[in-house]
């Protein structure tokens, strides 16, 4: 009886020594998750400004979008030019004034984009080799840019006077067609828009575009050295 007695006296103790240590480790891991949730909650404490951020991305993206997507592109529109005036004629400015930006027109893809209404208007001026013929061409060679349609001739003199030799000055209207999602209907948040500056030729322009919402209009003024 007093071996078994000693026997069960020693298992107790036993007993008491293990849940003893495994209590100790559990009050360990206990304080180490309590340190990891206080860590926790001063990380959200310091992101609770931006709780609503995602929110407030997702009520402004369609408004960007929309106006990514009905925006005339002033800078493609520029380089293209820029390949397309004939050697017998010179731009001296022009001024342009694109369709307002409409947020409510509804995304489209190719090869159904369309044209936004009211198309915009540009006027050129500029100076030609004393042939008609040369006003013509540059005529043509505008009516060609997908930006540009209607081509109007408003004036052509022979200006005998201005210049060492004859020239003609001009003055040429056309309508701004802007392409309803003709470069896509999102803004690519990933890749970044490309900055606008200089044209290929390296003339700086004076305006750049400024699209709005409502009524506000897009308008560039692009004026050569003389």
């Amino acid at each position: 009886m007093l071996i078994l007695g000693a026997l069960l006296v020693m298992l107790m103790i036993g007993l008491y020594l293990f849940y003893f240590v495994r209590f100790g480790s559990e009050q360990d891991r206990i304080a180490a998750v309590d340190q990891d949730i206080a860590q926790q909650q001063a990380r959200i404490q310091e992101l609770s400004p931006y709780a609503d951020l995602q929110a407030r991305l997702d009520a402004k993206k369609p408004i960007a979008d929309g106006i990514y997507r009905t925006r005339f592109p002033w800078d493609e529109f520029l380089q293209g030019l820029a390949f397309v005036i004939p050697d017998s004629t010179a731009l001296d400015s022009f001024v342009g004034q694109a369709t307002p930006v409409n947020i409510q027109t509804p995304p489209v893809e190719p090869p159904t984009v369309q044209a936004l209404e009211p198309p915009g208007t540009i006027t050129f001026t500029g100076v030609a080799e004393p042939e008609y013929q040369n006003v013509s061409d540059f005529m043509v060679r505008m009516n060609n840019l997908r930006f540009l349609a209607n081509t109007q001739l408003t004036t052509a003199e022979l200006d005998r006077e201005t210049f060492a030799s004859e020239a003609i000055t001009f003055e040429v209207s056309a309508e701004l067609v802007t392409r309803v999602g003709d470069d896509g209907n999102e803004v690519r948040l990933e890749d970044g828009q490309p900055d606008e500056g200089e044209d290929d030729t390296g003339a700086p322009l004076e305006d750049q575009q400024a699209s709005r919402t409502g009524s506000n209009v897009s308008e560039v003024e692009y004026q050569y050295g003389q």
